[in-house]
């Protein structure tokens, strides 16, 4: 992926889990929900924030 593509979906995501959170606290979504909606967005940008972008190289272990 590109990196213009992966910094858009981390946007997303990082913006779904952080709204999921904020909305389940203030009361306006159950809090299972919220936990839920919030708990796969982050595991979504976690796995996003791995990937290298398109053309980048992946770090050599020593």
């Amino acid at each position: 992926m590109s990196k213009s593509t992966l910094n858009t979906l981390t946007t997303i995501f990082g913006l779904a889990a952080g709204a999921a959170n904020f909305l389940g606290s203030i009361g306006v979504i159950n809090h299972g929900v919220a936990g839920t909606n919030g708990g796969i967005a982050t595991a979504i940008l976690g796995y996003l924030v791995q990937q290298p972008a398109a053309g980048e190289q992946q770090p050599q272990p020593k």
